[in-house]
């Protein structure tokens, strides 16, 4: 039976509604976490972070690349959307019963037999996550970012508020337990509220296998995905502990914020728009450009600005958080490289391509690995300081060396997008990203006192980075001002309407 679904939205509209579902998600979260990371420590964060690993490895089960395969497809039907549900939620309940088995093997492995019960409790989300797939998949499909942004800032919200009052009231690392329940129990039912789809009590094997052809390769990729991104936090908790990985963890994740926020918008929606166009190798070649320059000059700068601000942000944090500060600053020159690499992959997805993402993924995955397996033995035994640096460098010279230049090489290649067309989107993000860096350490040596307050330092060098990093970037970014413009006179334009009226 065919399925009536909502057309697709434009891609700016799409886009639009992406980036305020990712700001809003980020910011509220990044606030949450400033908070919650100065009233408990790097331990809490660490056992948390153990937990959330173990329990996300499992919930990638649950796709198996069929959320992905249910946006690709063109001629997506009734019975394929009933299968995936029904095979994930019988599926989620395996996988919440082998969570809690295994849960105390893998807690004490990483050295914090705590985690076992911070695991049982958290395993709900297995279940909770098995009921949103087809729903998310949907949405993105019809590329309705604007009911996607509602659920995700509103279940963020609800659940900081939670976390830090639980965090006041003593309880530790349980505070950052209920924070993600309640997001992911809120999440959950905000979506079956926006999404008119509805599972009917009927499964068809065919329907399913007709999605597995593309879904498998496309699951093994982000199995390699998955492992090359968290390959860093699981072996600090395989061979350091709860400390380190915590430390580690807080730095990333600030970096992991500005780039979510930045470029993760974009991705979500290139997959869909890529898909559409795939026919349409001129229109593909357009799209691709647009997302590779939009997302450099969003990402670029304001990850040299948070490098540049390191110090003084993990000072306000808590004199306990220093020795992430070095990590920070690494962690962010390798997120300025590998954004280049982040629409390779829905590129390939988009033309069919899954096993060659695959192939190409495991294949960075293993380089990866082994580049921080030698990293972390060669400093065990040495102080925390050191061991999260390794780890941080490890993954600096695969992302900048290695990744970066071969899924850069194939985009372009798949496209058709030459070097001379190439630069033009990306020096005006490098010259803005220069000026970020250059105004900051300029305000920090001259402007600011030497014994000024954290919080006085980082407000001066966030402002005039923000003012020194955008401007610079208008000036050179044509392109860039044009649309900008445009935007503000739309939004002008339908503000004055009513008034006009009346």
């Amino acid at each position: 039976m065919n399925l009536k679904i909502k057309p697709q939205r434009s891609f700016l509209n799409s886009l639009k509604w992406a980036y305020t579902a990712n700001w809003g998600e980020r910011a509220f979260s990044a606030l949450f976490m400033f908070i919650l990371a100065a009233l408990l420590g790097p331990r809490d964060f660490g056992l948390i972070s153990i937990a959330l690993i173990y329990v996300l490895f499992l919930q990638m089960f649950l796709d198996q690349g069929l959320a992905t395969a249910l946006i690709q497809r063109k001629d997506l039907e009734q019975e394929h959307l009933d299968a995936v549900f029904w095979m994930d939620l019988g599926l989620s309940l395996v996988l919440l019963l082998v969570s809690v088995v295994f849960g105390r093997w893998w807690a004490k492995l990483n050295h914090a037999p705590e985690a076992a019960m911070i695991i049982s409790v958290i395993s709900i989300s297995i279940v909770v996550e098995a009921l949103s797939v087809v729903q998310t998949a949907l949405l993105r499909r019809q590329m309705d970012f604007r009911s996607l942004s509602i659920r995700t800032n509103a279940s963020v919200l609800l659940s900081g508020v939670v976390g830090i009052g639980m965090a006041l009231a003593g309880f530790r690392v349980w505070a950052l337990v209920a924070q993600q329940l309640v997001r992911d129990l809120t999440a959950l039912v905000l979506l079956w509220k926006l999404s008119s789809w509805r599972p009917r009590f009927e499964f068809s094997w065919k329907h399913l296998k007709d999605l597995l052809d593309f879904s498998i390769p496309n699951f093994m990729a982000q199995l390699a995905n998955f492992t090359d991104v968290q390959a860093s936090s699981i072996l600090l908790g395989l061979l350091f502990g709860p400390i380190a990985l915590g430390l580690y963890r807080l730095a990333d994740r600030f970096a992991n914020c500005v780039v979510v926020m930045a470029t993760s918008s974009i991705q979500a929606v290139s997959l869909p728009e890529f898909s559409r166009l795939q026919d349409d190798p001129a229109e593909l070649k357009k799209s691709a450009l647009s997302c590779i320059r939009l997302s450099s000059a969003i990402t670029l700068p304001a990850l040299a600005g948070l490098a540049a601000i390191s110090g003084p942000l993990m000072a306000l944090v808590g004199e306990q958080w220093a020795p992430a500060s070095n990590v920070l600053k690494i962690l962010c020159f390798m997120s300025m490289s590998i954004i280049f690499a982040f629409f390779t992959g829905p590129l390939m997805q988009a033309l069919a391509r899954t096993r060659e993402v695959a192939i190409l993924e495991w294949s960075r995955t293993a380089v990866g690995v082994l580049l921080l397996v030698v990293a972390g033995y060669l400093v065990r035994g040495h102080s925390v300081n050191w061991q999260i640096m390794a780890i941080a460098l490890a993954r600096f010279a695969n992302g900048v060396f290695i990744v970066t230049p071969v899924f850069l090489y194939i985009l372009t290649r798949l496209c058709g997008i030459s070097f001379r067309e190439l630069m033009p989107s990306v020096v005006p993000s490098f010259v803005s990203s220069a000026s970020v860096v250059g105004i900051v350490t300029l305000v920090h040596y001259f402007v600011i006192p030497v014994n000024g307050r954290p919080i006085i330092s980082l407000a001066l060098e966030v402002v005039a980075g923000s003012i020194v990093g955008l401007a610079v970037l208008l000036h050179l970014d044509v392109s860039l001002r044009g649309s900008l413009t445009t935007m503000l006179q739309r939004t002008l334009k339908v503000r004055l309407v009513p008034s006009e009226a009346e």
